[in-house]
């Protein structure tokens, strides 16, 4: 269904993922960084596509946890699920750097 959005969760979001960067946003710059263009913006296509969906606040966690499978909650940095994809989509077209994304509180173990 989102298996581009699954490719990021599970191979990026994975349980270590803490280990891996100091920011959750890090991990998707590492992502648009490391992947093809075609990957990238297949993601953020996929992305822009469901935000504009009827999808819940409910519906977008369900997707992101548990059809995608990820580890990171961004209810740990008490962002939204709508809030967070809409960061990702953001880091994925902007440059890295301190101002890519949104700020994060720190989540448990990072």
């Amino acid at each position: 269904m989102y298996t581009n959005l699954a490719y990021l969760a599970q191979s990026y979001f994975h349980q270590d993922f803490q280990d891996e960067a100091d920011e959750p946003i890090e991990v998707v710059e590492r992502f648009r960084d490391s992947e093809s263009a075609e990957v990238v913006e297949a993601l953020r296509a996929e992305i822009a596509t469901l935000l504009e969906s009827d999808a819940t606040e409910e519906d977008l966690s369900r997707i992101w946890l548990t059809e995608a499978g990820a580890y990171y909650d961004p209810e740990f940095d008490e962002i939204s699920t709508r809030e967070w994809l809409v960061s990702v989509a953001e880091a994925l077209t902007a440059p890295s750097g301190p101002d890519a994304g949104i700020p994060f509180k720190g989540s448990p173990g990072i």
